[in-house]
């Protein structure tokens, strides 16, 4: 075989075998111009909903001051607020159970879950080590079958949507927060409504849009498209959240 000529086979075949690494491989973070809202500030982002789908709204936003009912609160809102009564709240990716207890912040006891997602289940190569998604006014008597260390799946069913501490005179919402947090270390205090309260020095709250918003970032750096968890699809490669929040096809 002349030389010139084995010269071009092996370049050929070391070109293929780059390009086959450079699929298998995984991709960098997309670079996004969406804001954060550190410190619980106001980012813009809002949410866009599928054509194809009904889907239960996010009813109160990140870092508002006003309240599902439209009444002004008490304090700055620290996630977003989402889903009609009886809705089931959907886990936003695959993680664990990092804890389940009852919760009260001055609308009586009610149930509380959060889970932690480390950065594969979100399918991202760099930034925080963890996130956490908090799910607050929930049934306890739905969540206390889950355990600390329990692998939980995308779109698995969390519990259902139902009303602050179970009070009838408030409406029906799931409250999410979503957390960066680079160390898994958890210690536990009393809030001063006298009910058990976590803590992690390294947890810096972020608008749960902003995670939403990854896997097909908005061209304007605000506009955030929805994306429902279809059951039996592949989301293996699917950066960030899927929404939590049942959406049926139209």
């Amino acid at each position: 075989m002349p030389l010139l000529f084995r010269a071009i086979v092996s370049i050929a075949f070391a070109c293929l075998a780059l390009a086959i690494l450079a699929r298998s491989a995984p991709s960098e973070d997309v670079t996004v111009s969406m804001k954060k809202g550190y410190g619980v500030t106001a980012t813009g982002l809002r949410p866009v909903y599928p054509s194809g789908f009904t889907c239960s709204p996010i009813t109160s936003p990140y870092a508002t001051w006003i309240d599902v009912d439209g009444t002004r609160r008490d304090e700055i809102h620290t996630g977003v607020d989402a889903g009609k009564l009886g809705d089931w709240i959907l886990a936003p990716a695959s993680g664990t159970v990092r804890a389940v207890w009852k919760a009260d912040w001055k609308w009586g006891r009610e149930g509380a879950l959060l889970i932690k997602h480390d950065r594969s289940d979100v399918h991202l190569s760099n930034g925080p080590k963890y996130y956490y998604s908090e799910f607050d006014h929930l049934d306890y008597d739905e969540i206390k079958h889950f355990e600390v260390g329990q692998r939980i799946e995308r779109g698995e069913k969390l519990a259902r949507v139902t009303r602050p501490g179970g009070n009838e005179s408030y409406l029906p919402e799931v409250h999410w927060e979503v957390w960066e947090v680079d160390d898994d270390g958890l210690s536990w205090r009393t809030n001063r409504y006298g009910a058990a309260d976590w803590w992690n020095a390294t947890a810096a709250l972020i608008d749960p849009l902003y995670m939403l918003g990854l896997n097909d970032p908005p061209a304007d750096g605000e506009s955030v498209n929805i994306t429902p968890y279809v059951k039996g699809k592949d989301y293996s490669g699917f950066r960030g959240f899927t929404y939590i929040l049942q959406c049926a096809p139209k």
